[in-house]
C-alpha cells in the first residue's frame, strides 16, 4: 500500500470479483486506499434453446459483434463445443470497448472494426457511418445487456440477431457478505462496473433492511450506462470518467479525492 497515496485513508468497495476484482484491488492499494471486495455480480453459460440454430448458421453472418468480454469467452466456449474454428470462419469481427478488443485479439479474433466511444449507441453509428457493409450481424450478449445496436442496425435494413451465450446473477453469499461490511467498516467509495452489479448491490441492500439513501458512500461508476442505472435508482454518481475504462475510472476517482480535499 502507498501510504501517501491519492486514496490513502479511503476505504473502497469492490463489486466485482474474480481476476478483474484482484487486479482492481492492487491496483487501489497502489493508489493508497483499501480495498473490500464484495462480488455483485458472477456469470455462467446460458442454455440458450437456439444456440444450435446460430451455431449452424455461423458462417452466414458477416459480422460478429462482442460488447464485452465475456461474450467473446463464453461465444467461444460454445463454438469449442461444437467443433468450430472461429479464427478460420470468413467473418468481420467487430468489438465495443477496448478490453473486450484485446479478448478478441488474445483469442485469435482480429479486429476489424471497434468504434472511438465505447457505449452501444456509438458503435451503431460510427459503423455505418464507416463505409463498412453488413448484410446479417450476429451480436453474443448477456442476458441483460440491452438491445440498442441490433435496433440500430436493423432500422438501417440490416439483419441483427442476438444470441444469449451467458447471464449474470448475484453470487451466492454476497448479501450476507455486503451486510457484514457496512456493518463493521465505513465504506468511502463503491466501485461499479455494470448496470447489474449496482442493482445487485442496491437489491441486497433493501433486503437487509437498509437504505442506499442512508449511506455516506459515494458511487464511482464505469461508464454511462451504469451512471443511468443509479440516477434511475435516485441515486448519484460522484465519478464517471470521459473513458470507460476502469483506469480512467480510477483517475477520474484519484482526482474526485483531491479536489474534494483542497
Amino acid at each position: 500500500m502507498t501510504a501517501n497515496g491519492p486514496l490513502s485513508g479511503k476505504n473502497i468497495l469492490i463489486t466485482r470479483g474474480g481476476k478483474d476484482g484482484e487486479k482492481l484491488a492492487a491496483q487501489i492499494e497502489a493508489l493508497g486506499g483499501t480495498p473490500f471486495v464484495v462480488p455483485m455480480v458472477s456469470f455462467r453459460a446460458y442454455a440458450d434453446l437456439s444456440a444450435s440454430v446460430f451455431l449452424r448458421k455461423l458462417s452466414a453472418y458477416d459480422w460478429v459483434v462482442f460488447t464485452s468480454k465475456n461474450g467473446v469467452r463464453y461465444f467461444l466456449e460454445a463454438c469449442s463445443r461444437a467443433g468450430i474454428a472461429c479464427e478460420h470462419l470468413n467473418i468481420n469481427w467487430a468489438a465495443v470497448g477496448k478490453k473486450t478488443a484485446a479478448c478478441m485479439e488474445q483469442s485469435g479474433l482480429k479486429v476489424s472494426f471497434a468504434p472511438r466511444k465505447f457505449t452501444a449507441k456509438d458503435f451503431a453509428r460510427e459503423f455505418l457511418r464507416s463505409g463498412h457493409r453488413a448484410s446479417r450481424v450476429l451480436l453474443p450478449k448477456g442476458n441483460l445487456a440491452g438491445t440498442e445496436i441490433a435496433d440500430f442496425l436493423r432500422k438501417s435494413g440490416i439483419i441483427a440477431e442476438e444470441w444469449i451465450v451467458y447471464e449474470t446473477y448475484m453470487p451466492e453469499g454476497a448479501k450476507e457478505k455486503l451486510t457484514r461490511l457496512l456493518g463493521r467498516e465505513h465504506i468511502d467509495f463503491a466501485l461499479f462496473l455494470s448496470p447489474s452489479a449496482f442493482r445487485h448491490f442496491k437489491g441486497a441492500l433493501e433486503e437487509s433492511g437498509m437504505d442506499i439513501a442512508g449511506l455516506s458512500t459515494r458511487i464511482a461508476v464505469i461508464g454511462p450506462s451504469t451512471r443511468q442505472a443509479v440516477e434511475k435508482a435516485g441515486s448519484r454518481a460522484a465519478v464517471c470518467p470521459d473513458e470507460y475504462t476502469v483506469e480512467a475510472m480510477l483517475g477520474a476517482l484519484c482526482d474526485f479525492v483531491r479536489l474534494e480535499e483542497k
